[in-house]
């Protein structure tokens, strides 16, 4: 028998799997596809809100020092933790609801994107001769 804690990983990594879609710069996204991806982000942020604990120890120990990270990030982590869950629960709740917005309750929209902009890199064009 295959535990249940084993199929909710596998089911939520699925899913997460899905939710990786290529960017589409020139058409919206139509109802269904908006749809499905506010209910899988809700699950992501829902299963993953813990991650925001380490995260705000490292965000914190980067931008203000390490002594400062190692005793207020868990703080901070604590309070995204709550945050980020509810906000998924919120979007698993309310995905079926035909209200928009459809954009994500937090910025960023999973725990694993960087919330500065210098972090994200963008490609370059290469040098022309």
């Amino acid at each position: 028998m295959i535990p249940p804690a084993a199929v909710c990983l596998g089911l939520v990594l699925v899913l997460a799997s899905m939710c990786v879609l290529p960017a589409q710069a020139e058409e919206p996204a139509n109802l269904e596809t908006q749809i499905s991806q506010k209910f899988l982000r809700g699950v992501v942020n829902l299963s993953t809100g813990w991650m925001e604990i380490p995260r705000q120890v490292y965000e914190v120990g980067q931008n203000e020092g390490w002594v400062t990270g190692v005793l207020r990030g868990p703080f901070d982590g604590i309070g995204m933790f709550f945050a980020r869950t509810v906000a998924g629960a919120v979007e698993v709740a309310t995905f079926p609801v035909l209200l928009p917005p459809y954009q994500p309750i937090l910025s960023p929209a999973y725990v694993w994107e960087s919330e500065r902009v210098d972090d994200v890199v963008t490609p370059t064009a290469p040098p022309t001769q």
